[in-house]
């Protein structure tokens, strides 16, 4: 069984949002500052947090939107979201002024120079549970006003730290959580498996849960995706006329905008993939389960090169076969790399 450790920690690094992250932390950064300095916020609380996978820590190359999570803590329930929300709007558009977009339950602010945008979700304490959850604004359909709903984002970030202090790849070393990991690459599988939808959030919720249900105490990346994906495989058809448990709020579930015919894709492809894994995972020649782990890992997206995620050791060729060793002079000064196989 080949478990390819170095190569999983280069598909990582590969899928990790480096340049993307600093600017939306600078773009997170001035959007905060702008909000901050308006005295009508100031007085109603404004505390930002960021949320969304980059505010968790599990998104993936690259990030083209951050999302700002506007909580007002000193807001009542006499708070209209219409008003506020243009408000709102009117204060992001002096500090940026054209790159500014009122939406129906956010304000959005681009930022070209770094190819991404702000979206300013704005929220107020929970009428019902002020000192846990928050409301957000939702367009009510009938004609088109908005009104408050229940949510609690935070708590998803919170869940996700206390899984990745949890589930370690070595219990000697408490800084081996893995937790992340596996979201980051269930969302990577999700973008070379799956069509548009359901959406990533959707799969780290399906992560979230199959962690949960299994408790599992695996020793390699390897070990740990096999078992994963393939919890995720055999629930997701599960979901097809109503989505998984939401795990930040009692008695919700997970909304998407994919339709029953999608969802019902999604499950066949998300079935290959874990198949795939297990076969990689199971196969004795090391160049063979590295090209299966290409396969599954796909290429990065969205970006200007598309590059392959996973890489194949030095030894192999991209067909998955092993380069020959014929041709080696003695007292060469290099040499193919072995196979990475030990007596």
């Amino acid at each position: 069984m080949a478990t390819l450790a170095t190569q999983f920690k280069a598909a990582l690094t590969s899928i990790e949002p480096q340049a993307d992250a600093q600017n939306a932390a600078k773009a997170h950064d001035q959007v905060t500052a702008a909000l901050e300095a308006d005295d009508r916020l100031a007085k109603l609380g404004i505390s930002p947090v960021l949320i969304g996978s980059y505010g968790r820590d599990v998104s993936i190359k690259r990030v083209k939107d951050v999302d700002v999570f506007a909580r007002l803590t000193k807001a009542t329930s006499t708070l209209r979201p219409g008003k506020i929300l243009d408000h709102v709007t009117e204060v992001l558009e002096e500090a940026f002024p054209g790159r500014v977009e009122r939406q129906h339950r956010s304000v959005k602010v681009e930022f070209p120079d770094f190819d991404l945008s702000v979206d300013v979700v704005i929220a107020r304490p929970c009428v019902d549970h002020p000192d846990e959850h928050w409301q957000i604004p939702q367009k009510i359909e009938d004609d088109g006003r908005a009104s408050w709903v229940e949510t609690n984002p935070v708590e998803m970030g919170e869940l996700a730290t206390a899984a990745n202090k949890t589930f370690l790849l070595s219990s000697d070393n408490p800084k081996s959580g893995v937790y992340v990991h596996m979201v980051k690459l269930i969302r990577q599988i999700r973008r070379t498996w799956v069509d548009e939808q359901p959406g990533g959030y959707y799969f780290e919720v399906l992560t979230y849960h199959a962690f949960q249900n299994l408790k599992p105490n695996e020793n390699t990346i390897a070990d740990y995706l096999c078992v994963i994906l393939r919890e995720i495989a055999d629930r997701l058809p599960d979901y097809v006329d109503e989505g998984p448990a939401d795990p930040t709020l009692d008695d919700r579930t997970i909304t998407t905008k994919a339709t029953e015919d999608q969802t019902e894709a999604a499950a066949e492809r998300i079935a290959e993939a874990a198949e795939l894994a297990e076969s990689a995972r199971d196969e004795e020649d090391i160049c063979a389960s590295a090209a299966k782990w290409r396969e599954l890992l796909g290429e990065t997206q969205e970006t200007t090169e598309p590059e392959d995620v996973f890489p194949l050791p030095d030894s192999c060729n991209a067909d998955g076969s092993t380069k020959s060793a014929r041709g080696v002079v003695k007292g060469a000064s290099a040499v193919p790399a072995g196979r990475g196989r030990y007596a």
